[in-house]
């Protein structure tokens, strides 16, 4: 494009905006080339400007959309309130989920955040001076995109170290409440008190049985004390699981300390006097999309292991590998319309076209799994697919001339 109109694009946004960094500029009048002051390139310092944007956007939206997630979450919270757990461990539970909240509602963040930072610029027709100038729509799209991975690698963080832990010891916590029983989460399982026993279930999991999802739990650890004499047995078992009335262990080997020595004993099933309810128990196991990746690879070594099915661990082991592609489509898909007749579309007009964009993709993305659990397809594959046909999509719209 010839210099007079990049001159006159720059002229306008130096002019006209104010949220642009003139200041930044040089423009020659005799060639109309634009130039940035001291080291910085023209290109880096739009880059700045959109990607700040972006990040702005972003922020604002995904705090709003987390907040939205943690009043839910309170309302559901409220209706299974007892006289052991009120309001005050009710808002502690909030607060203990609401990174896992954050991390899952980002990806749609990105997008609706993308739609109405940058939006806001295409508002003030700040990215038509931009294309006047030359700049491709698929550069301002990458300027944007590279704000909204700015900050998806903190939140990455927090769902892989942070969120995971929390969440655990939240529902260990509640179900310590709920149960009246002392209890604790956290990496090795799910400890609690059980009258004079001390309970260690070390791998409760979510399987699957005639496409029918349910808890068990595996490697269990009992250590049996008395009031006066310490600890009398260690019980390690198998599996435990509850037939309706009773809780039963399967694989049984007891340590027993006695007197005289220490006895092992080997016993394949006995029954359980256990006083948690199962419902209660199955609450307090942290859902295999909410693990860290580290936990999900030794959760699916095992189950591959011992021959048990680990389709739902596999699904969200690598949904949390393609998270980042995940984001990535979803703010390269918002962009076309971020160029379109932007002056007619209002905030309203972009956080619906941002919702109803994110859910189908979110509908596309589960019904994709699915099908992948029930043809016996590649979880990978299916995780890694709905993103990668958007993305290249997107991209192709925004290579068109318009």
């Amino acid at each position: 494009m010839g210099g007079r109109w990049r001159f006159i694009a720059f002229g306008w946004l130096m002019v006209g905006s104010h949220s642009f960094p003139a200041n930044q500029f040089h423009v020659d009048s005799s060639t109309g080339q634009i130039f940035g002051t001291g080291k910085i390139s023209v290109n880096r310092i739009m880059d700045r400007h959109i990607g700040k944007a972006a990040i702005l956007g972003i922020l604002l939206v995904w705090i709003c959309l987390t907040l939205l997630m943690m009043m839910s979450n309170l309302v559901i919270q409220l209706r299974i309130s007892s006289p052991n757990y009120g309001a005050y461990d009710i808002f502690w539970f909030i607060l203990q989920t609401a990174p896992r909240s954050a991390y899952q509602i980002f990806p749609v963040s990105a997008l609706m955040g993308t739609l109405l930072g940058i939006g806001a610029l295409a508002g003030a027709n700040e990215l038509v001076a931009f294309r006047i100038a030359g700049v491709s729509r698929l550069r301002l799209a990458a300027a944007g995109l590279s704000g909204a991975l700015l900050i998806a690698v903190p939140v990455m963080i927090l769902g892989e170290w942070i969120a995971p832990a929390l969440e655990q010891q939240a529902r260990a916590s509640r179900l310590s409440q709920l149960a009246g029983r002392i209890i604790i989460g956290g990496p090795k399982g799910t400890w609690m008190r059980d009258g004079n026993n001390i309970v260690n279930i070390r791998r409760p999991l979510l399987t699957v049985d005639q496409d029918q999802q349910s808890i068990s739990f595996q490697d269990l650890e009992i250590y049996h004390f008395e009031s006066f004499s310490g600890l009398q047995k260690i019980s390690r078992a198998k599996n435990a699981f509850f037939d309706g009335e009773q809780w039963t262990l399967e694989g049984v080997s007891m340590t027993e300390i006695g007197s005289s020595g220490v006895t092992q004993v080997s016993i394949a099933r006995i029954p359980w006097d256990f006083g948690v309810k199962p419902e209660l128990l199955q609450s307090a196991v942290t859902r295999p999309r909410h693990l860290s990746l580290r936990i999900l690879w030794e959760q699916m070594q095992y189950l591959q292991s011992n021959g048990l099915d680990d389709r739902v661990y596999k699904s969200a082991f690598w949904g949390k590998v393609f998270y980042p592609f995940t984001i990535i489509a979803l703010v390269l898909a918002g962009m076309p319309f971020v160029f379109g007749s932007s002056r007619q579309q209002d905030i309203g007009f972009r956080i619906f076209v941002g919702m109803t964009l994110g859910s189908l993709f979110m509908l596309v993305n589960g019904a994709a799994q699915n099908l992948a659990a029930a043809f016996a397809l590649s979880v990978a594959l299916s995780a890694v697919l709905p993103a990668a046909i958007l993305t290249v999509v997107a991209i192709v719209v925004l290579r068109r001339v318009v």
